[in-house]
């Protein structure tokens, strides 16, 4: 497992307008009040805090730009359960305090849900400094994955894209897939994010179609074979906010969730978020990823992987996931 450290650089830091890149952030943790985690943010960061909900504290105005604290689930953020409780002939109007009745159904699901810190893009020359909010998050006593079997959070990191050539894009997914078991294996993905649906590695079928050296599709075919084999925003790294950014209207088309918006990023959703855990950096889990945009960058070496992948996995009848974590221990010895 890899330990804390610097943030190692990407291959290429500047995005298409040759700005220097952003990553947002999403960490997921228990064990704090929203209030107080709103209050560590402006602390470290400046800014101003505001209340925009009970279940919403908004930090505006720091230095790095907008944070946010919130209930990790959607139906009582965005007050859904309003429409559903008035349709079973639930009175509002009734209630003496609402905001105690949203206090009460709050402190409800925060013993099942997380809360959920979302930064703003941060330069990657400024990321360092996250590593001060998991600080004091942790001396704070935050919980994270590994506190309880039950749970099963997750740290989302959402890097800029330094790309939007089609060819460039799917060079990452098949860097991706083809390091997934490797990074699984060194991030010691906990049991409770493994059984849950929230991080379900691709099917070899798509895998195997994706890395085919005669693949080579054009945006709206990559968009559509993404969902042809039944693809959802539940994988590790999520390409549909990025496909909503680069065609909004043919990605409506196909698919059918709603939680997900345009971004110009990808989605890297399979990291722990153990804040309880001292061993457990940012730059860790951040130095994961980037090995994955090396390999995209390194093509000779990508398309002698994806050859590998296809020649071990048809002449495998066991322990294929084995075999195919040393193949990739070998490449990174070779390119330390």
């Amino acid at each position: 497992m890899q330990k804390a450290g610097a943030f190692k650089s990407p291959p290429k830091t500047t995005n298409s307008s040759g700005k220097e890149r952003t990553a947002g952030y999403e960490f997921e943790f228990t064990g704090l009040p929203m209030g107080e985690a709103a209050g560590i943010i402006a602390s470290l960061y400046g800014g101003r805090i505001e209340q925009k909900s009970s279940y919403e504290v908004k930090i505006s105005e720091t230095e790095f730009g907008d944070f946010s604290v919130e209930l990790d689930a959607q139906l009582i953020r965005d007050k859904e359960y309003e429409s559903i409780l008035k349709k079973i002939g639930f009175d509002f109007s009734r209630l003496n305090s609402k905001s105690s009745f949203e206090n009460s159904l709050m402190e409800l699901a925060s013993s099942v849900v997380p809360f959920e810190i979302i930064t703003p893009p941060v330069r990657l020359s400024d990321m360092v400094r996250l590593e001060e909010l998991i600080s004091e998050l942790r001396r704070k006593k935050a919980r994270g994955t590994k506190d309880s079997f039950f749970y099963a959070f997750g740290l989302h990191i959402n890097p800029e894209v330094s790309s939007f050539e089609i060819s460039d894009i799917a060079d990452h997914l098949r860097a991706y897939v083809l390091l997934d078991s490797w990074i699984r294996d060194d991030a010691e993905i906990d049991i409770s994010r493994r059984i849950t649906p929230y991080i379900n590695e691709y099917d070899r079928k798509y895998i195997k179609h994706l890395i085919d050296p005669k693949y080579q599709p054009d945006l709206q075919t990559f968009i559509r074979d993404y969902f042809i084999f039944d693809n959802s925003r539940n994988r590790p790294l999520d390409l549909l906010p990025l496909f909503m950014h680069l065609d909004e209207e043919f990605t409506e088309s196909l698919r059918d969730e709603s939680l997900t918006s345009a971004r110009p990023t990808w989605h890297y959703r399979l990291p722990n978020c153990s804040l309880e855990d001292v061993n457990w950096s940012l730059s860790a889990e951040w130095n994961r990823w980037v090995l994955v945009e090396q390999l995209a960058h390194d093509k000779e070496s990508l398309q002698k992987l994806c050859r590998y992948y296809l020649k071990l996995e048809s002449s495998s009848i066991m322990g294929f996931e084995s075999k195919w974590i040393d193949v990739i221990n070998v490449w990174l010895k070779e390119n330390e």
